[in-house]
């Protein structure tokens, strides 16, 4: 039997990945498994001052002004996000969720219904 060093066996499993799966790869070690929520229409805006549109979420307020990319648990990309709002709760204070806007309930139920509670998140 002989030993292999790790080193090699990494080469080799790269030498032999698509473009995609390598792209993966790099996607694994960028992001972040958190919780992602939803929240709809209040009639205010947001912690950056405008109103909420689907494409903005709230995180922790040290990342307004950020993008959150969303990926689902297979690492395929899903959307982005400008992170414009922070809210109250502890999840998104402490950076282990995300809160996205949706026009209406029916989004939100259509997310969570299409996404799940859980995905892959990069904040830069």
């Amino acid at each position: 039997m002989s030993i292999v060093p790790i080193g090699l066996i990494v080469a080799m499993l790269l030498a032999n990945s698509s473009e995609e799966d390598l792209a993966k790869f790099e996607i694994r070690d960028t992001t972040t498994l958190m919780r992602v929520t939803c929240y709809t229409w209040t009639g205010n805006k947001t912690a950056s001052g405008v109103y909420p549109e689907e494409s903005m979420c709230a995180a922790r307020y040290e990342d307004i002004g950020k993008t959150a990319y969303v990926y689902d648990l297979d690492y395929n990309f899903i959307v982005a996000f400008e992170i414009t709002d922070c809210g109250g709760a502890y999840s998104l204070q402490n950076g282990t969720s995300i809160d996205i806007y949706r026009d209406t309930l029916e989004r939100c139920y259509e997310w969570v219904g299409e996404y799940g509670d859980y995905l892959y998140v990069k904040i830069e």
